[in-house]
């Protein structure tokens, strides 16, 4: 589903999506197929456009979620792709339930990520995208010291520190 036009676009599995009244406020809305996807939507300048897509499973890996959320009677599983590190998307499964207003967001062999007050599981989707990017370290400036290994060409290598620059006052 990508750029909807009117009122209606187009999940993967092929049925038309009406979004007219679809969950939540502001800039961001959730937008359930028949199929069990969710389809997170952003409102851009060229209208809405949805920005993931989250797939049900029947099932989740049990460690790591806490017992009390995965046998909620209203418990939904999904799972999303994101890619952590480069380019490689890897599995996100999350657990929600309504009416705990809580879910728990997990991938590879990092521990589970609970939230409160969660009113979908694409606003645990953002909440998760949003903590992990806060945990990314910013580029290191130009010029700090790091170690410069040279080229393996000819005789062995030997390393050298390049200069930093002084530091800006905080």
């Amino acid at each position: 589903m990508q750029h909807l036009h009117g009122s209606l676009g187009h999940c993967e599995c092929g049925r038309p999506v009406e979004f007219r009244g679809v969950a939540g406020s502001g800039a961001h809305r959730e937008v359930s197929c028949a199929c069990g996807r969710r389809h997170d939507l952003e409102l851009g300048a060229r209208g809405w456009s949805a920005v993931a897509q989250l797939n049900p499973e029947g099932s989740v890996p049990l460690p790591g979620f806490s017992a009390e959320l995965r046998q909620a009677s209203d418990a939904e599983r999904f799972w999303f792709s994101y890619p952590l590190r480069g380019d490689v998307a890897l599995p996100v499964h999350v657990v929600f339930s309504r009416s705990a207003a809580r879910a728990e967001v997990k991938t590879a062999d990092l521990k589970v990520r609970a939230f409160e007050h969660v009113v979908s599981p694409t606003d645990a989707r953002r909440r998760w995208i949003g903590w992990w990017r806060s945990l990314e370290k910013p580029p290191r400036p130009r010029g700090h010291h790091r170690f410069v290994a040279p080229r393996r060409v000819g005789r062995l290598p030997l390393t050298r520190l390049v200069p930093r620059p002084p530091s800006p006052p905080r």
